[in-house]
């Protein structure tokens, strides 16, 4: 697999916290910011999913304006 190096910077507290977690773990850098890329990318994915989803769902719920005053209108018109 090709790679690419990203450089980036942290807060140092969060870096400090990065390097006490690797080295409990026995991994690399490499390793844990993969993993942690790929992890927020698949939330952003989600999150993005249900978005369109929702939107999809609200859209399809939807009723036209001219659709609901006929109906009033009809209501009306069941009583005459």
């Amino acid at each position: 697999m090709q790679k690419r190096t990203l450089v980036s910077s942290i807060p140092l507290p969060l870096a400090e916290r990065l390097d006490a977690v690797i080295e409990q773990l026995g991994v690399t850098h490499d390793q844990v910011v993969a993993e942690a890329v790929a992890a927020w990318i698949d939330s952003e994915e989600q999150r993005r999913l249900m978005a369109l989803r929702t939107l999809a769902f609200a859209s399809s719920m939807a009723v036209e304006g001219h659709r609901i005053i006929d109906w009033a209108d009809s209501l009306s018109a069941d009583r005459h």
